[in-house]
């Protein structure tokens, strides 16, 4: 890490500016990876509403453990939802390696299942995205590790952690909002495109830990930009040019959900609820993902996460910017139990 990450980023407002958006120079942007910097309006089913697949499937488990089978057809039915088609190359940009963001935080018991990256990583295959271009990363490789992955190459498939050799953080803060980090080489250099995967998850402080609080994983500094729920720090880390232009596609883990107790594992709140979501609007997808979560905490009996002082806010600052649908009337939710 470069010694412009090792300080505190100044907050002088000019410097801001001066530094202000990616040197294309030194973050590699391709015009390929542009292809997935769509607004919201741009990504919306046909009435023009943003839409979200919640897909079940009852039978994806095995006892405790995941039935690959079942959980590639299920991963194959939300995409259909999501995107009107299972084949990702509608959605990916040709020729590009394509990065899988996990969130593996709370450790392999809520963490994205092996599973269902493997099943992730057949269907880019199918997409005409072999296996050696496609890169499995999280924060650090000790996240990898806790949440079951190996890191390393593995069948042509490399997990990487952004502490892992070669890969590391850009030497200059980059500045978004109130957002100064210095972004993941991973992000910036290794990736033309990124599907990211996270957990149906509360957070103790964002108040939703699910699809765009896993984007934290993107900056050296995430520690930092936790006041007052994440608001707008959130919104400020999904502005940024790279992630707009990097940021495909948002799939979320539901298999085990947690309504409570988040972002670490809390046996006591979680759920097999044996779903999937997806969506290209995270911030629809996230607002869906609140509405499941506050089910499941009205059925257990535990508050609204307004009464505890922590409803996702920055999802209406993320949408006020166009970045995204809050708005459960702008947002088509197809929903789906297989059998």
């Amino acid at each position: 890490m470069g010694a412009g990450c090792l300080r505190k980023v100044p907050m002088d407002r000019r410097k801001f500016l001066q530094t202000l958006g990616l040197a294309s120079a030194a973050a590699g942007l391709s015009s390929a990876g542009a292809a997935c910097a769509r607004s919201a309006a741009q990504k919306p089913a046909g009435d023009g509403r943003s839409r979200v697949a919640l897909v079940t499937d009852p039978g994806v488990r095995r006892g405790e453990e995941i039935d690959a089978k079942r959980v590639e057809r299920l991963l194959r039915a939300t995409l259909e939802k999501a995107l009107g088609s299972a084949n990702l190359a509608g959605v990916l940009p040709a020729d590009e390696v394509v990065g899988i963001k996990l969130n593996c935080l709370a450790g392999r018991p809520l963490s994205p299942a092996l599973p269902l990256v493997e099943a992730l990583i057949k269907i880019l295959s199918d997409a005409g995205i072999p296996r050696e271009r496609v890169i499995v990363f999280e924060r650090g490789e000790r996240d990898l590790r806790r949440g079951g992955f190996t890191p390393g190459e593995h069948d042509g498939v490399r997990y990487l952690g952004n502490d892992s050799a070669g890969a590391g953080y850009e030497e200059e803060p980059e500045i978004s909002g109130q957002l100064g980090s210095c972004l993941s080489r991973i992000l910036t250099r290794r990736i033309g495109a990124m599907i990211n995967l996270g957990v149906l998850k509360d957070h103790s402080l964002a108040g939703l830990g699910a699809g765009t609080k896993n984007l934290y994983g993107l900056i050296h500094n995430p520690n930092k930009y936790h006041d007052n729920g994440c608001d707008p720090y959130l919104a400020d880390l999904l502005a940024m040019p790279v992630v707009q232009k990097r940021l495909c596609l948002t799939i979320l883990d539901g298999l085990t959900a947690q309504c409570h107790g988040g972002p670490g594992f809390s046996p006591a709140h979680a759920w097999s609820y044996n779903s999937l979501l997806a969506s290209r609007d995270v911030i629809a997808l996230d607002r869906v993902a609140w509405d499941v979560i506050e089910e499941r905490r009205k059925q257990t009996g535990l508050p609204p996460l307004e009464r505890e002082n922590r409803a996702p806010r920055w999802l209406r600052t993320a949408a006020s910017r166009g970045l995204g649908t809050d708005e459960m009337i702008r947002i088509l939710v197809l929903r789906e139990v297989l059998s």
